[in-house]
């Protein structure tokens, strides 16, 4: 299993954010030292905390301190055009030997969607 943290200004607006733009709920809210929010992708865990949690790092917080690659079954261009219609804003599709684009979240974490070429 692997987890990955990203540190958000506001955990509510995060949370919020995450279920209105890509339609998902975290598996736990909670909090330990910190309050928090998991989410689960097939047997990775995403785990949203508040920039007060942050530890180390110097100040590398968003825009693009941490990137996560979600593999997709669908065809990128699809996952897209569904994520744009909601008014998610994406990056252009780049193709290599795989067809990726990148999306961020309001605090500048990003993802890149992406799945390998069918050749």
């Amino acid at each position: 299993m692997a987890a990955t943290s990203m540190y958000v200004a506001d955990l509510d607006a995060a949370v919020e954010w995450y279920r209105t733009n890509l339609d998902l709920e975290p598996v736990s809210i909670g909090t330990d030292r910190h309050p928090y929010a998991t989410y689960s992708f097939n047997g990775a865990l995403l785990v949203l905390e508040p920039l007060k949690a942050l530890y180390q790092g110097g100040g590398a917080t968003g825009s693009g301190a941490t990137s996560v690659n979600l593999v997709v079954d669908r065809d990128p261009a699809d996952v897209r055009a569904d994520l744009m219609a909601r008014g998610v804003e994406c990056s252009e599709i780049v193709e290599s030997n795989f067809s990726s684009f990148l999306v961020c979240d309001p605090d500048g974490n990003r993802f890149y969607v992406t799945a390998p070429l069918k050749r």
